[in-house]
């Protein structure tokens, strides 16, 4: 609802097991922000790539992934069609983004080919793919990744029921949350000492786990170098 571009349209995929309090309530919720996908059975890339192409009919079709407990910033619908060069088949990726715990701090963090990566696509006479084609983290396996610079461009909410998710990332600033996204959490307040003490020891934490992965090497690098140089891919 906070999008700077109204110009896309949102699903959400539901289970199709329900009871009718909980169908009543997503319609009422549904009103004017979002579209819900009754699915039956497991979500496939097949029936989720279906979805979209059952409503969209332009040659080209950009499809963005997200979890439904986490946030994108205000302009990233604005972000994401910017990138758009009518490429056959692209993947566009943010490198930067803010991690929100249940206690309220935040951390910033770069993902390589995170849970909020696009697709942009051409129509074929093959069916269309969809951005759930493949696993968000192994989406190199399935076409090219654009890795582009930004400010924070999405918001993980980390808690006790996330699956897959924990922080790791460098302690932030709180009031970025507020400058790029319109979320009901708040964050924390810190000092300025508490903030610069929480960077020294998160960074410690992030540069000791690379090292147990050395693949990771290659990519901090690379940030560091966009970072510097301003390179978006």
């Amino acid at each position: 609802m906070s999008q700077t571009n109204k110009g896309f349209r949102w699903l959400i995929y539901f289970d199709a097991e329900r009871d009718d309090w909980f169908e009543k309530e997503v319609e009422r919720l549904s009103d004017g922000a979002f579209e819900p996908i009754w699915i039956e059975g497991t979500l496939t890339p097949e029936k989720a790539a279906a979805a979209v192409a059952n409503r969209a009919r332009a040659p080209w079709v950009i499809t963005t992934r997200m979890d439904n407990d986490d946030a994108i910033a205000r302009d990233f619908i604005d972000a994401v069609q910017a990138q758009f060069g009518h490429e056959d088949h692209q993947f566009i990726n943010f490198q930067s983004g803010l991690q929100l715990s249940d206690k309220g701090e935040v951390f910033h963090r770069s993902d390589p080919s995170g849970p909020f990566i696009s697709l942009i696509e051409k129509r074929s006479s093959s069916p269309l793919k969809g951005v759930y084609v493949g696993r968000h983290d192994r989406i190199s396996e399935y076409g090219p990744i654009r890795q582009v610079v930004a400010p924070p461009m999405w918001l993980q909410m980390v808690h006790g029921l996330n699956i897959g998710n924990e922080l790791r990332g460098i302690r932030a600033a709180p009031e970025l949350v507020n400058q790029y996204f319109d979320i009901q959490l708040k964050p924390v307040e810190i000092s300025k000492i508490q903030l610069r003490i929480g960077q020294v020891v998160t960074a410690s934490k992030l540069v000791a786990h690379v090292l147990r992965r050395p693949h990771r090497v290659l990519w901090v690098i690379r940030v560091a170098a966009n970072r510097v140089f301003g390179k978006t891919s």
